[in-house]
């Protein structure tokens, strides 16, 4: 039931994100693969030196290397019997726009109200209309 509300939502559909850019928020969600993350983001690293730097078992981090690597994240980079990763920053700058796009209101947004008792189709200003202004774009004075 609750996947046919999530289809049918206005706000599903004003938000949807591609299936890949959600999965990869899913994998940086959990702490221990966030910090991960921003071990990577100042450069390449072996299992061994990642678990080192986390304090985590090395079979730990393989795991949340594996699942972070699953979602696009993370290149690696094979030298001998090592294994290095490091972020796949083309990855990581379309994984910001998105969120950069989802969290940023465009000015229609700003202005439809999507709750059910005004109806996404009332203009601003309308009797009834729900007025919310932290949604209008902030635009900062020089």
């Amino acid at each position: 039931m609750t996947r046919m509300l999530r289809q049918t939502s206005p706000v599903a559909e004003t938000t949807s994100l591609p299936p890949d850019t959600l999965e990869a928020l899913r994998a940086i969600a959990e702490p221990s693969r966030a910090r991960v993350i921003a071990l990577l983001s100042h450069g390449e690293h072996c299992v061994c030196d990642v678990g080192a730097a986390l304090g985590v078992s090395t079979a730990l981090v393989s795991h949340h290397l594996r699942v972070l690597r699953a979602s696009g994240l993370l290149r690696e980079r094979h030298a001998g019997r090592w294994v290095y990763y490091s972020l796949d920053l083309e990855r990581v700058a379309q994984l910001r726009r998105a969120l950069d796009q989802l969290l940023t209101p465009s000015d229609a947004a700003a202005t439809t109200c999507l709750c059910t008792d005004c109806g996404a189709s009332q203009s601003p200003g309308a009797p009834g209309r729900l007025e919310v202004p932290a949604l209008r774009r902030l635009e900062v004075a020089p």
